[in-house]
């Protein structure tokens, strides 16, 4: 066995080997051995949140019979295996060589890739081993690309290349997710039954668990002055007011919305008003808290979050309202702050759990993109962009794509991702007091067009014990000046504003297709890796109405388990036991 990549014990090792037919000749073992540390290296390519990168192990024997198998198996367990690629070059025998080596491993996630070869019969040992897996129940997704029949170092095609590391990177993001833990911290905000904590469901379907703490701890923390250090506060303060949002913070919130300004637009009509002393104060806790919260889920080795911020934390006048959690919120999920570049967090404002399972599974399938929170505000059909265009005497382009399919208004609550915000940047505005009458303050910014996104949320059905994904590829558009400040004072000016359109799925039928009153967004997400980590974490996914069902080079080929158990639907009901 050999390590092409070693990092860390922590990290998910990717193992990979070749079985082999018996009766082979050394050339052809030697071509077998090659074509697997190739595969290896292209699996290089996997990247996982905050850095990290796989194990990448290979074996340096052909695995020909049960011997070879347990012996190989053996050194994969030592390396702390959990997915294993299946490499064939040539005919072998399943359930000697293949099903013989997997069966110590009945938890990992496992494929098999090869080249469409017709020498010393390769895809029928594809086919043989994988049509047998499915017969026992275990998912084991092939891919079948292209390569020179002959040589002794031969290469995937790029396009093969491409889809196996779509495929063995999602499912490494599976194993990634098995055994992380979130910080949840008190109720779901407004009692909203599509974010709860369902501890049970993501134990069982992700292996994920939450650690539950109380808001009180936090305030406790807040008003003590523990939990961060001062000097750090102090230098987070500064670039926040001096850096960051220098002359870029609003503290008249009311007044902007009731005169209509022009901030994204143009801003060098509206001075900001200096702070008053309790603004200061409320900013100053907020940003506290971020410190705080930061440091508790390192400690915790968290790797997202959920906070609640409205009702008992900041709205609710029973109780002592403290200062809103936008701007930690914000950072959480960027990719800087005060002490530079820094990587994303997934943390979901609300407590919104379903959205933070979201966010981390869209996080692990990208090696941290900053993963955007939104809520899905208001549905813009082609007819209502038309008609304030008619009213603000603008003329449209009826072949842009708002024209055409309409566009949504994705507000983000406070919390959006500041790396959606592009070259114009962000502001800070204060909190509608009657809103939050803890204070504080909230990003804003209007994200430029062309961000090229997975936009969906995941969502959880007692029905079936299953979570199912909706989302669609979509993409950010920029709407003329007047248009989107008037959208932007129509619903909350003060937030983040992300103008979206779906590629295939028109306004009208979107308004319908949101599992929640939250939608969450990632860019350099393939669909076709989405559904390889689907299936492997056993998450149902929903078909948009009047679109196609399967388009090549788009959507991963549907694995032989699904084919012969009645389809995707059928099988993964029944594989959660249901």
């Amino acid at each position: 066995m050999a390590y092409l990549q070693k990092t860390s014990a922590d990290s998910p090792t990717i193992a990979v080997f070749a079985p082999c037919d018996p009766r082979n000749d050394d050339a052809a073992r030697e071509r077998a051995r090659n074509i697997v540390s190739m595969v290896g290296r292209v699996l290089k390519g996997i990247r996982l949140p905050q850095g990290v990168k796989p194990n990448i192990v290979v074996a340096d024997q052909t695995v020909e019979r049960e011997s070879d198998a347990d012996a190989v198996a053996l050194e994969f367990r030592k390396a702390g295996a959990s997915v294993i690629v299946i490499v064939p070059d040539t005919w072998f025998y399943p359930g000697r060589t293949a099903m013989a080596l997997t069966a110590h491993f009945p938890t990992a996630s496992i494929c098999c890739v090869a080249g469409n070869n017709a020498p010393k019969p390769g895809v029928v040992g594809v086919d043989a081993v994988v049509g047998a897996y499915a017969q026992t129940g275990r998912l084991c997704h092939a891919i079948i690309g292209n390569m020179p029949e002959t040589g002794t170092d031969p290469e995937f095609d790029d396009k093969s290349k491409a889809e196996i590391l779509d495929l063995v990177w999602a499912m490494t993001a599976v194993q990634w997710i098995r055994g992380k833990r979130v910080l949840c911290v008190d109720t779901d905000s407004m009692q909203m039954e599509t974010a709860l904590n369902h501890v049970h469901a993501a134990r069982r379907v992700l292996g994920l668990e939450s650690t539950r703490e109380s808001m009180k701890l936090f305030a406790d923390m807040i008003r003590k002055d523990g939990g961060y250090d001062a000097k750090e506060l102090k230098a987070l303060y500064d670039w926040t007011v001096n850096k960051q949002w220098k002359n870029r913070i609003y503290p008249d919130v009311e007044e902007l919305c009731r005169s209509k300004s022009t901030v994204y637009s143009d801003p060098t009509k509206v001075k900001p008003k200096a702070l008053s002393a309790a603004s200061k104060a409320s900013l100053l806790d907020e940003l506290k808290l971020y410190l705080i919260l930061r440091n508790y889920m390192r400690d915790l080795n968290a790797v997202g979050g959920g906070w609640t911020s409205q009702l008992a934390w900041g709205s609710d006048r029973n109780g002592t309202p403290m200062a809103c959690a936008d701007i930690a919120e914000s950072l959480f999920n960027s990719t800087f702050d005060h002490q530079g570049k820094k990587h994303a967090i997934p943390f979901a404002t609300e407590n919104d759990f379903q959205g933070l399972l979201t966010m981390l599974s869209y996080s692990a399938l990208t090696g941290g993109e900053p993963v955007l929170f939104a809520d899905f505000r208001k549905v813009y059909e082609p007819w209502e962009i038309q008609k304030k265009a008619d009213e603000l005497g603008i003329a449209l382009d009826p072949k842009s794509a708002y024209m055409q399919r309409g566009c949504i208004d994705m507000d983000n609550s406070g919390s959006g991702s500041l790396d959606w915000a592009g070259p114009k940047g962000s502001y800070l505005f204060e909190v509608f007091k009657h809103y939050f009458p803890g204070g504080g303050f909230s990003t804003g910014y209007v994200s430029p067009a062309g961000l090229k996104c997975q936009a969906g949320r995941m969502a959880y059905s007692e029905l079936t014990g299953t979570f199912t994904m909706i989302q669609a590829e979509a993409e950010s558009v920029e709407l003329p000046g007047p248009i989107s400040e008037s959208f932007c004072h129509a619903s909350s000016y003060s937030w983040p504003h992300t103008w979206i359109t779906f590629d295939q799925v028109p306004a009208s039928v979107s308004k319908y297709g949101c599992p929640a009153n939250h939608i969450h967004m990632v860019q350099n997400l393939s669909r076709r890796r989405w559904q390889y980590f689907s299936d492997y974490a056993n998450i149902l996914n929903f078909r948009w109405e009047n679109t196609p069902a399967f388009t090549e080079g788009v959507d991963r080929m549907e694995p032989m388990l699904y084919r012969i158990s009645g389809g995707e639907t059928v099988a993964k009901l029944r594989l959660s036991g249901r």
